[in-house]
């Protein structure tokens, strides 16, 4: 899930002046031994955006964007291409529902470079059976899918942008959030009980990207991008109680780079993409372990980066046993945000 394609694209809209970036806090010693990308495992050689079936025994994952979706058992490192007999435009990213059907997210009809402001919500069953079924929902960046029901919640942009202008402009518009659960009435997949959450964002955020569900899908745990103050540009890791409507704010460093991936299976400590917001652009990124507790410890969990160089690690996820972490080998300073370049399996300390 992309907050690192609202830096770039802020910066290519006008929104970011080029100015010196705060350094962000030093992170807290651990004394752990710090894991690099030499000590994971090779899963693939390609692909990203990756995410685990509820048992753990399967990873789904796209080639590139705009490509097909795959899945890898990840005991026999067996692969296969879920989408390449059934038309499409392209997937964004696919992730498994608790039914044990997969969440697609995809256009439904490619219109160049703006394509990205205008994706829609599908369902494929997981027989393959029956293509790619709407949900009749647009959807702008990444979707919180719970562990435990068919309960989603997403970021749509409201109202929508035209079709001739820049997607870019979606992270500077106004937006809604949601909650719905995916239902079945013979057989077709819907969006029932859908109702708005968050209607007004915290006054620190100036978007939000929903990312998971934690505390019997209570909360929605969400990254925040604040507007540029003093020229320190800031990504902080907060959450949204749902009967209560009250944010909490878990970590937030005045000019830095913490986007928050996926939740450990307890949703005690969550996994963050992590870098040193020193200069203006896209920071390379290692991947921090945060602690769920209003301003939470965070330390180093994975180092990615390699002084002078722009090839780092992101989107981390946690398996559901808790004890591995999988993610992507990346680079900040490729054209396409958040592609990934081969998967990654690491055993967690403890």
């Amino acid at each position: 899930m992309r907050m690192k394609m609202i830096h770039r694209a802020l910066a290519a809209v006008g929104c970011l002046a080029v100015v010196p970036m705060l350094p962000a806090p030093s992170l807290a010693q651990t004394t752990e031994p710090e894991l690099q990308l030499q000590d994971a495992i090779e899963l693939t050689p390609f692909g990203g955006r990756a995410a685990f079936s509820s048992d753990g025994k399967k990873i789904v994952f796209v080639d590139r964007t705009y490509g097909d979706a795959y899945e890898i058992d990840v005991a026999t490192r067996q692969v296969r291409n879920l989408t390449a007999h059934l038309p499409h435009q392209g997937i964004m990213r696919i992730q498994y529902l608790a039914s044990g059907d997969f969440l697609v997210t995809a256009p439904r009809v490619r219109s160049g470079p703006n394509t990205r402001a205008h994706l829609e919500m599908w369902v494929l069953d997981k027989t393959l059976k029956h293509g790619l079924q709407p949900l009749g929902q647009q959807v702008f960046e990444g979707i919180a899918v719970s562990r435990q029901t068919n309960l989603i919640a997403w970021t749509v942009i409201d109202p929508e942008l035209k079709p001739k202008e820049s997607w870019q402009l979606a992270f500077v518009r106004p937006t809604k959030r949601y909650v719905a659960e995916v239902t079945y009435h013979n057989g077709v997949p819907a969006l029932s009980g859908k109702r708005e959450i968050m209607p007004a964002l915290p006054k620190e955020c100036g978007f939000i990207e929903p990312q998971d569900f934690r505390d019997n899908d209570t909360e929605v745990v969400y990254s925040c991008m604040e507007p540029m103050q003093s020229g320190a540009f800031t990504i902080s890791v907060m959450g949204s109680r749902f009967a209560e409507d009250r944010n909490i704010t878990y970590r937030r460093d005045v000019g830095a780079y913490n986007e928050v991936e996926g939740l450990a299976p307890a949703g005690d400590w969550a996994t963050v993409e992590c870098g040193k917001q020193d200069k203006p652009g896209l920071p390379p990124l290692d991947i921090c372990r945060l602690q769920l507790t209003p301003n939470g410890k965070m330390t180093l969990l994975v180092r990615g980066t390699t002084s002078g160089a722009t090839g780092d690690i992101s989107n981390p996820i946690v398996s559901p046993d808790g004890k591995w972490l999988v993610f992507q080998r990346s680079d900040s300073a490729s054209g396409e945000i958040g592609e990934g370049y081969g998967l990654y399996m690491l055993r967690l300390p403890g």
